[in-house]
């Protein structure tokens, strides 16, 4: 099968019909007026109408060996997965939502697959898809892009991720009863730990080392439990750090606890699904020209807390009060010295996080 580009694949539609194998999200590239079909017969049976004769450029998502005699067959290697997915995130949102896992979707996808003696979910507070495969890559191979559907910030994402009824609360009734909370967050201090470990009542232990989590864990049977992980991300040192942040260092460092975190499970032979995904990304300052879309003293850079109609924004609803978010490259304002990285905005930087999933087996 032939490799095209997707100028190549644009000019050969432009031509004829065709057979692609393509990355589902590299479509929302193509122009609006491109027909995808899932169904190659469907397709060659508009196209044998008599009348109309369809006059729109056409393919089919599906090779059918049938039909390579009468259409061409190829493959688009374009990665939709990068910054240039930035160019057709707001105009093609909708798009992309219904084609991608959504954050608000990832509790239903960790329920349906629940048939371990243990479910564990590590929350990141700050990392990118696209900071994973940057510095990570040896993980993208059990990692699925989920897009952040709402503002990209801590508490939204957090919340969105465990759902409502909580997630531990709807695995509680499959009969996961015994639930374990690890947080770096002081309860008293961060009104957000109670929301997030809704049902986990004392059983949530503020810890100071990954070490805690390991130790705590190695202790206990672990059959019929959920276990929830709030681990430090990128988030702090975007916000508050006077050097460039060591990004790759840190990737790293999580990785390296979730890798400690498998080998305990694998160990202690208890079968376990075990998931890590973020709140949301991280647009790093220093690798992008953002440009300030307007003079004020905004404490976000980049949404609104109200409903505001502009080209540059997408409006979305939380718990019954409107944002608005800039897309990217957009600022309300100019950052401070020791802003690093922005979120709350809509970029692949920061609206593309990471679902990774490890299954370990008895």
């Amino acid at each position: 099968m032939r490799n095209v580009d997707l100028d190549g694949l644009q000019d050969l539609l432009r031509q004829m019909p065709a057979m692609v194998e393509i990355h589902p999200l590299s479509l929302a590239f193509l122009p609006e007026d491109v027909r995808t079909f899932e169904d190659a017969w469907q397709m060659v049976a508009e196209l044998d109408m008599p009348v109309p004769k369809p006059t729109k450029p056409m393919l089919t998502t599906r090779i059918e060996p049938a039909l390579r005699h009468r259409l061409p067959a190829v493959r688009c290697n374009h990665d939709p997965l990068t910054t240039e997915l930035n160019r057709v995130l707001l105009k093609r949102y909708n798009f992309i939502k219904a084609t991608m896992l959504c954050q608000s979707q990832i509790a239903d996808q960790i329920l349906c697959c629940a048939d371990s003696e243990t479910v564990v979910l590590m929350l990141v507070d700050g990392l990118s898809y696209a900071d994973v495969k940057r510095h990570a890559p040896q993980w993208l191979e059990h990692a699925v892009p989920v897009l952040v559907d709402g503002v990209s910030i801590t508490e939204q994402g957090m919340l969105r991720i465990i759902g409502k009824p909580s997630l531990a609360q709807r695995l509680f009734d499959m009969g996961f009863r015994h639930l374990i909370g690890f947080t770096y967050w002081e309860r008293a201090e961060e009104p957000l730990t109670d929301r997030v470990f809704t049902g986990f009542g004392d059983q949530v232990h503020k810890v100071k080392s990954f070490d805690d989590v390991l130790a705590k864990l190695d202790s206990e049977q672990l059959f019929g439990t959920f276990v929830q992980i709030v681990r430090m991300g990128l988030d702090g040192v975007a916000h508050r750090q006077r050097e460039k942040p060591n990004v790759a260092a840190i990737v790293a460092s999580i990785f390296a606890d979730f890798e400690r975190l498998i080998t305990l499970f694998r160990r202690k032979g208890v079968s376990a699904q075990l998931y890590l995904t973020s709140d949301h990304g991280i647009l790093w300052a220093h690798e992008h020209a953002l440009q300030v879309y307007e003079s004020s003293g905004a404490e976000h850079p980049r949404y609104y807390e109200h409903a505001k109609h502009s080209q540059h924004v997408l409006n979305v609803e939380f718990e019954g009060k409107e944002f608005a978010l800039l897309e990217y490259p957009y600022l309300r304002r100019e950052l401070r010295a020791n802003e690093w990285g922005v979120h709350g905005g809509l970029s692949f930087e920061e609206s593309v996080v990471p679902l990774i999933n490890i299954i370990i087996r008895r």
